[in-house]
């Protein structure tokens, strides 16, 4: 009898120890399951490590909706495709003053009011995951971010403000050439030691000038407005060699200047080919440009404003609809950045909206003779995926 019990007790002590071994056993394994899984989705599963949405121009014009309500409609349809993002970049404008558009008009009431409208959609957009950048028409108060390099931990803004970094009307102001060879070596010397230490995140540049060519830039207009960009073209190409950059701006949004590419939606992958001005130090204007291969991402961040493809004058004697050729679409852009690679997209009020249109002469100021059809941008539908570099 004793016997029995005690051979009862040690196959129960066995059974319990190989219980707790099998338990174990199990544990372990689906704890390296889950952790194996958890790196699958941070290396390129479905979930972002972050997104950036990006906008510019908040200026209100006759004959388009305000642009709270434009702004506002946007973010709610971002929202109902199930985006959050986790930061917000605009590249200037915050004022329409038709004649105050020299850095004169202080911004602090609109970026006011776009920070409310942020947190109305998404609670947590505020403070420095807002970004606001200076464009022409906005005097330098301390809402306006500092200028040069900002570090979030999965990304990179370098912020290029207009009035002393990039100014616009470039050929016919003073001091505006060394102001642009300043800003450019500042941003060399950022990114020499952003590839020195090896950076892995992607660094966006957001301004507010383009630093494509255009009849703006030209003869056909007075200001040689971008005439000096290739000097900060030059600095993020051979940059964007090692480094993942996407350039930011607005500006362009009337006169048909971007017509040729593709209107209120522009944008250019690395490998595209983009139109850079020519100069002479003594140039107001140029007719001339040089082809160049893109190294980085290129593309207006969004008007949220207007967008037109005439003048003021046309809006008010009603013959706006005779140049609307192109996509005048106001839009915001999302930047999903994963640690493989980087999506692009845009929205509308009405959601997800092309990522170019096709480009056409200017229908306002004929560029026909200056800029070659062959120049004349794509349709880009869907989402675009950039692979970012290793």
């Amino acid at each position: 009898m004793k016997n029995k019990r005690k051979f009862k007790r040690i196959f129960t002590i066995v059974l319990i120890v190989t219980f707790a071994v099998l338990i174990g056993f199990l544990v372990t394994y689906i704890g390296k399951g889950k952790s194996a899984e958890k790196k699958e989705t941070g290396n390129s599963g479905t979930n972002p490590n972050t997104i950036i949405m990006t906008a510019t121009d908040y200026q209100q014009e006759e004959g388009f909706p305000p642009p709270k309500e434009t702004l506002k409609e946007i973010m709610q349809a971002v929202e109902k495709d199930g985006k959050e993002p986790d930061c917000f970049i605009m590249c200037g404008d915050y004022s329409n003053d038709r004649e105050l558009h020299d850095y004169q008009v202080n911004p602090d009431d609109a970026i006011k009011e776009i920070r409310n409208i942020s947190k109305s959609v998404f609670p947590d957009l505020t403070g420095d995951r807002l970004v606001f950048v200076q464009g022409n028409h906005d005097s330098l108060t301390d809402s306006i971010t500092e200028s040069g390099l900002h570090e979030f931990d999965e990304y990179l803004i370098y912020v290029l403000n207009t009035q002393e970094d990039f100014p616009w009307k470039q050929g016919r102001e003073t001091g505006t050439l060394q102001k642009v060879e300043e800003s450019s070596k500042d941003m060399k010397d950022c990114f020499d030691m952003l590839i020195e230490r090896s950076e892995k995140r992607p660094v966006i540049i957001a301004g507010h000038v383009p630093l494509h060519y255009t009849g703006r830039t030209s003869s056909l207009h007075t200001t040689g407005d971008n005439i000096y960009s290739s000097l900060i073209f030059d600095v993020a190409n051979e940059a964007g060699k090692d480094l993942d950059i996407i350039y930011l701006f607005g500006h362009n949004h009337s006169k048909g200047w971007d017509a040729y590419m593709g209107g209120s939606c522009a944008y250019k992958s690395p490998g595209d080919i983009v139109l850079i001005p020519e100069f002479n130090d003594m140039d107001l204007t140029t007719d001339k440009f040089t082809e160049r291969k893109l190294n980085f991402t290129y593309a207006n961040a969004g008007y949220v404003g207007y967008y037109m493809n005439c003048s003021i004058t046309e809006i008010g004697n009603g013959t706006k609809d005779d140049y609307d050729v192109t996509d005048d679409t106001l839009t915001v852009m999302l930047i999903e950045i994963y640690d493989d690679k980087i999506l692009l997209n845009r929205y509308s009020t009405d959601g997800k909206h092309q990522l170019s249109d096709e480009g056409r002469v200017n229908p306002y100021k004929n560029d026909r003779g200056l800029i070659p059809e062959k120049y004349y941008s794509k349709r880009i539908e869907g989402t675009q995926t950039i692979k970012r570099k290793q």
